[in-house]
């Protein structure tokens, strides 16, 4: 089936922001404002954070403050062409995956990988 990531307040209530983000969803996840298809970005977050979607390997969860560092991670890193080659990623996805990270990240929202 493959990585789904799901947005968290705390362990009982599931985080929303709002607007609209060219994220790819799945069938257990949405664009964004709640969760995302993590799979499709996996290795590029890693790649450009060194933190792997898929959590810490006995909680699954990745913390407010990791996210917080993905999030600044994200926004420091340009726009490059390769990227579409690379990581089949197009640029206003790219740019919407560090607004989501950022408004998340603010929200004190963590994330939990589900697989």
């Amino acid at each position: 089936m493959g990585l789904d990531n799901l947005w968290k307040k705390n362990d009982n209530e599931d985080a929303m922001v709002e607007g609209d983000f060219c994220i790819c969803g799945g069938l257990c996840s949405d664009n964004g404002n709640s969760s995302f298809r993590g799979k499709v970005y996996a290795r590029f977050v890693e790649d450009v954070t060194g933190v792997c979607l898929y959590g810490d390997p006995k909680t699954s969860k990745i913390s407010n403050e990791t996210v917080k560092q993905m999030a600044t991670d994200l926004e420091e890193t340009e726009w490059r062409d390769s990227y579409i080659q690379n990581y089949d990623i197009e640029e206003q996805e790219f740019k919407d995956l560090a607004r989501m990270f950022r408004l998340h990240a603010d929200a004190g929202h963590y994330l939990v990988a589900f697989y």
